[in-house]
Formats: structure tokens, sequence, C-alpha cells
């Protein structure tokens, strides 16, 4: 049996991965979400959601920077990093790489390392590196497999009935023969303590992983400030968001109340930005203004100069009936000999 599998995706400093989520979602019947962090801090917010909601964890970002996202889970979760056997993983190369302890590298097949996964009873946070080309072929041949294991939940087969036996024959008894009557307490001690040794297997949490930088001081102060900000005066707070309805006359006594202006009214009427009473802010107000008279000038002479020009090179010959070139030719020949003179 197939079950509803909840992933939770964290791209960290990275890009999202759409044809990643898209073939991931082939796998299996899954509930899939997805987040976007730029900085620390809000990566572990998130990834601290994230535990608390999933069973499959899979973090895509820069494995080895100063923000990288080995080291931050590790602290996350209360572990700490070692340095991976290269060798006896397959990665190619001699350089030193850190990864989660307990964790287990994820290679590809040409010999790069792209990240690790670590387990947790039944929750997996999945390390990817940013490369998409790597993830791409890591999500293919480990992921993807790893994903349709976990995912398969083995049928309970039903209880075999035991084929009922035929009764064997009782044997006569002899007279002669002793029965004993009285029950043997050695025996029933030893089935009293069998059954009180006998405990019951803890359901299987689904939620495993014990997160230990799930909230800072500043978030606790914050929490006390809500609470006391929604504590009544009795200091009950499942009491705190009801209200009383108002009665029919109390609605229409406040509607036949004449209406009284109040400086409240404008609190959301935002202004243009400039202010006329700042220092700094008018200067800037004045030279915008000249600077819009000055381009408008500039238009206008432009445009003039554009219209003097159709009319000497267009306008005028045509009504002296003569073609632009000779009348061009004109103009020229007649500033020429002038200046010859």
């Amino acid at each position: 049996m197939i079950q509803n599998l909840k992933v939770d995706i964290i791209y960290h400093l990275t890009p999202s991965d759409f044809e990643m989520e898209f073939n991931m979602c082939g796998c299996c019947r899954m509930r899939l979400l997805n987040d976007k962090t730029t900085d620390k801090k809000s990566f572990i917010k998130s990834l601290a959601r994230a535990v608390s909601r999933s069973r499959v964890i899979m973090v895509c970002g820069p494995l080895f920077s100063e923000n990288g996202i080995i080291s931050t889970v590790a602290t996350a979760i209360g572990s700490r990093t070692v340095l991976c056997d290269n060798a006896a993983y397959g990665i190619a190369g001699d350089d030193k790489i850190e990864i989660i302890e307990g964790s287990t590298p994820l290679v590809t097949p040409d010999g790069y390392f792209g990240g690790c996964i670590i387990e947790s009873g039944p929750q997996t946070i999945i390390l990817l590196t940013e490369n998409r080309s790597f993830r791409k072929v890591i999500m293919q041949n480990l992921i993807h497999p790893y994903i349709e294991e976990i995912s398969y939940i083995p049928q309970k087969s039903a209880p075999v009935q035991a084929s009922p036996q035929e009764a064997e024959p009782i044997s006569a008894v002899s007279e002669n023969e002793n029965y004993i009557t009285e029950p043997d307490s050695d025996y029933n001690n030893e089935i009293e303590l069998q059954e009180n040794a006998y405990e019951a297997p803890a359901a299987a949490d689904e939620h495993n992983i014990e997160f230990v930088m799930d909230s800072s001081p500043e978030d606790e102060e914050q929490n006390d400030t809500d609470d006391t900000l929604f504590q009544t005066p009795n200091g009950d707070l499942s009491n705190s968001m009801y209200t009383e309805v108002e009665t029919a006359e109390e609605i229409k006594e406040r509607y036949e109340n004449a209406y009284v202006p109040s400086e409240s009214d404008n609190m959301f009427i935002t202004t243009s930005g400039y202010e006329d009473d700042d220092p700094q802010i008018k200067p800037k107000k004045e030279n915008s203004k000249a600077m819009d008279i000055s381009i408008v000038v500039l238009s206008l002479l432009l445009l003039l100069a554009v219209l003097a020009l159709v009319y000497f090179v267009i306008v005028k010959p045509y009504t002296l009936g003569i073609s632009t070139a000779d009348y061009l030719k004109e103009i020229f020949g007649a500033s020429s000999g002038s200046s010859l003179i």
C-alpha cells in the first residue's frame, strides 16, 4: 500500500527547481510544500517548521560556504560534522569534505559529491547541492528510488487459521492414579512475571528529529508579549476574542448620533511625500521645477528649428515652382558668389 507522503523542500540561497518537484511527485502520492530563504535566521525557522510537519525534508543550497546547509543543519539538530572517507564512498579527488555525523554521502556515478542524507526514526533530512545538473543526477539515481521505498507500507497479512485437528481419544484413567487438585504456584508466578515484563511497543513518532534551535530568547520574549496583549483582565486567554453583541437599541442610538470629525479620519490617507517645511526636501523640489522649465524651453526651440528647416527645404521651393535640389544649389551658389566678391 502506498501512503500519502509529506515532503517539505527548502531552497536556501538558490532558485527553486520546478522540474525536480514535478519529477519527484511522480514517485508516489505526496503532499509537497516548498519555501525559499535568503538568510540563516529565516532558514532555521523554515527548517523547524518543516521538521514539525513532514516526514521528508529536502534542503537545496550551498553545502560548504559560511552559511552552508551542512554545518547549519548539523547545529540545528544538535549534531556535529565529521570528515568523509572519500575512498570508501567513491568520491573523486582528495578534497576534505565534512558531512553530518551518521549521515550517508550522496555521490554521482562520476564521483562528484552532491550532498548527504540523514535519518532519525521515520524522518529523513536530505541535503542537496545548488548545482542543478549534479542534483538532477542524484535525484534520478538515488532519491527517487529511496522515496518510492519509504512510501511503500506492506499490507498486514490476514492471520492464518489453523486447521482443526482431530480430537485425540482420551485414554481411560485408572482409579489408582493420584491427581493434583491444588494449582501450581510456581507456574502461576512465572506466567504473572512474563505478563508484567511484556510492554507494548511504543507507537512510532513521525516527527522524530529533535530540533535544538526551535526558538531564540527574542522569540520567547515576543511570544510573552503577544500573550499579554491578548490577555483579559481576569487572566483568561480563551475568551480574549469574544465580543458582546449589540442590542437593537444600542445600534439605533449609535447611528442616530451626529458625526463628529476627528484627526483619526485621515490616518490612512497618504501625502505626496514632499513637505514644504522640510529644508532638505524643498531645494530638491525647486531644482526639479527649474529642470522641467529648461526641458520645455529646449523642446520648443528644437521644434521651431525643425519647422524652419521644413519651410526652407520643402515649402519655399514648392511655392517658387522649383525642386528642392535646385533651390539648394541656388542658395549655396549665391552664398559662394557673395563670398568671392
